[in-house]
């Protein structure tokens, strides 16, 4: 101690601690200006866009700015009393401040991460149908954050010489572990993520998965699994890799409507151009049936005892389809009974043929 004061009150010694003072409180004043310029920035870019994405980036670069600059400046102006007394402190000084700066990026970064998917989940996540995107965010953000740390870690080790080396095998062979005890889990979030971008259907749409023909309401798109509302009233909950790897069936992309297609026999020797006219006229009296397109009625097929017809046309919701087709073929019937049109049943006619051998 009275070697420093004695080296204080010198007068080399006295102008050196002046000069770092001096550069301390011009980082502070640096650290001042850089926040009231940035402040300008956020004011200008806030009335040239209509996102607040810009304002939240801004305001966490103004704080963590300061606080970099006024660390820095510190730094340097404890690096200039060295020039008057040197010792063993100097050099944990050195990592002292070098860990701060670090530690100080990182949670620059972190903190840009956090605005950004905090941003993204009220302007972006609520407008979607899907909800796998408000489940995958806060993990990819908690992944990020933990790669950012990490690397700060291994960064601040590397500064003091420390081999990681180990480290690094340490954790490439945990993460190798993990992964393989949970490749069927991270299947499935991979395969979320393929379904949150491709997007091939959302809830409330009503599908069918041709692998194992499950079909109902999408209720829920999970980071797992989807669930799906069955004719039977019952909750079908199928991982997502099995839904990516299956053939899928959207009744309400790109649009609701659907096709009606109703088939019947009628006999030969009927009148082709009367049934094919009762038939549009029975499908088009249906209010849920389109008008664009037209119904269309042609004929099918020549079969062994009956002329093939069908009817088609287009009902404007998939929930209407079973309701018309039972409405539509009750009201065929009935017409073709009134109309004498017959709707023959497979007959065979067999011819014996007698035998006039001599006994």
């Amino acid at each position: 101690m009275p070697d420093f004061w004695n080296t204080f009150i010198a007068d080399e010694g006295r102008r050196v601690i002046l000069e770092a003072v001096g550069i301390a409180l011009a980082a502070y004043a640096t650290a001042w200006i850089a926040h009231f310029l940035l402040y300008l920035l956020q004011i200008k870019i806030a009335s040239r866009t209509k996102t607040d994405l810009d304002d939240r980036i801004i305001k966490v670069i103004k704080k963590s700015v300061r606080r970099i600059i006024n660390v820095t400046g510190l730094y340097y102006a404890v690096l200039h009393i060295e020039k008057v007394y040197e010792g063993d402190w100097t050099h944990t000084t050195d990592g002292i401040f070098f860990v701060l700066v670090v530690l100080l990026v990182t949670i620059l970064l972190t903190n840009l991460v956090s605005e950004i998917f905090h941003w993204y989940l009220i302007n972006v996540a609520q407008r979607t149908d899907s909800q796998i995107d408000d489940e995958i965010i806060p993990i990819v953000k908690r992944i990020v954050n933990f790669l950012l740390y990490t690397i700060a870690t291994v960064t601040c080790l590397d500064h003091f010489e420390i081999d990681i080396k180990a480290l690094i095998v340490s954790l490439g062979v945990g993460t190798f572990a993990v992964a393989f005890a949970a490749q069927e889990t991270l299947a499935n979030m991979i395969a979320g993520f393929v379904i949150m971008v491709d997007r091939p259907f959302r809830v409330g749409d009503r599908i069918t998965i041709t692998k194992n023909a499950t079909s109902g309401e999408v209720l829920k798109v999970g980071l797992r699994s989807t669930r799906i509302l069955g004719f039977d009233n019952n909750i079908v909950i199928i991982p997502n890799a099995e839904i990516v790897k299956s053939e899928i069936i959207n009744f309400s992309y790109p649009t609701v409507s659907t096709r009606l297609k109703i088939d019947v026999d009628v006999a030969y020797g009927s009148d082709i151009d009367r049934v094919k006219e009762i038939l549009v006229q029975i499908v088009s009296s249906f209010p849920d049936v389109m008008t664009d397109p037209a119904p269309q009625a042609y004929v099918l097929d020549f079969k062994t005892s009956s002329i093939g017809m069908t009817v088609i046309g287009r009902v404007h919701h998939y929930n209407k389809l079973w309701d018309t087709l039972d409405a539509a073929r009750n009201k065929i019937y009935k017409t073709f009974r009134e109309q004498g049109i017959e709707i023959p049943f497979p007959q065979t006619v067999v011819h014996l043929k007698k035998n006039n051998t001599d006994n």
